[in-house]
């Protein structure tokens, strides 16, 4: 799985639930932009953020993920961000992709798998 700025995560929860696929995400790796983790550390987070993880908060497993990431992942501002998916083979060419474009925040944030679930570690 690969990210770009901010992602939807609830469309990326009800794609993951409807896919058939299991995704194990590292929140470490979730490029954000500059600033927001120290503004959300600071309670500056969306109403939105809250109601978005009562929605679908049941659906995914956090493991050491802080409250400051945990708003994150759910703030619906997502600044026009990407979420695509590749072949393991195809990472190295897609991110070159990316890279020759100028998003050089595009980072590889976890996998999918078969199965069903959302886990995020820290």
């Amino acid at each position: 799985v690969r990210a770009e700025a901010g992602v939807g995560w609830d469309a990326f929860v009800d794609w993951t639930l409807g896919s058939g696929l299991a995704a194990q995400l590292r929140a470490r790796d979730i490029p954000l932009l500059p600033g927001a983790a120290g503004l959300a550390a600071q309670g500056h987070v969306t109403g939105a953020s809250g109601r978005n993880w009562a929605g679908y908060g049941q659906h995914v497993k956090l493991g050491n993920v802080d409250d400051t990431m945990k708003a994150l992942l759910t703030d619906p501002q997502t600044s026009g961000g990407l979420l695509v998916a590749c072949a393991p083979g195809a990472v190295d060419d897609v991110l070159g992709v990316f890279r020759a474009e100028g998003f050089d925040s595009a980072a590889v944030i976890g996998e999918l798998t078969a199965g069903r679930g959302i886990s995020v570690k820290g």
